[in-house]
């Protein structure tokens, strides 16, 4: 099982240089690559690449910060809005909350409509949620950052 506890990339190989100090006092050698391999087994890992490649991904930055101004498509309408919160649930997942600078509406009828201020939204670290209109549009988009203030 890997953990869900897994350091990050600096630490892995601290961890690795640490075991082979231990190895080394104890009048055995162990080669560099050797002790990251068992350091990447330690946390569940067939290999050292693969758990590299696993902490690298897992300890990336947020793409998108509270405060930042962005751009996109909510439910097929363009928009302009503030990142209220943002909080990264997997490598591959990120819940965002977006308060919209004009309120988007969200109804296709002619007959009423429902406009909204604020949503919040498991996306993808492209930026595109999963759930998709019917057209196979994405409900949300975040496409770009944007620089200038709020009008």
């Amino acid at each position: 099982m890997i953990s869900q506890h897994l350091p990050n990339l600096a630490n892995m190989k601290a961890l690795a240089r640490r075991y082979r100090s231990i190895k080394q006092a104890q009048g055995h050698e162990v080669s560099h690559s050797r002790a990251l391999e068992l350091i990447a087994r330690r946390y569940g890992f067939f290999d050292w690449n693969t758990a590299a490649a696993q902490a690298r991904s897992l300890h990336a930055p947020n793409r998108f910060r509270a405060g930042q101004h962005v751009a996109g498509r909510y439910m097929g309408h363009e928009f302009q809005a503030r990142v209220v919160a943002s909080t990264r649930l997997s490598q591959e997942e990120v819940l965002i909350s977006l308060e919209f600078w004009e309120p988007v509406d969200v109804v296709t009828s002619k007959h009423f409509s429902n406009s909204r201020k604020r949503v919040s939204a498991k996306i993808g670290i492209d930026g595109r949620s999963q759930e998709c209109l019917s057209g196979g549009i994405p409900h949300l988009e975040v496409v770009e950052e944007v620089s200038m203030a709020r009008p």
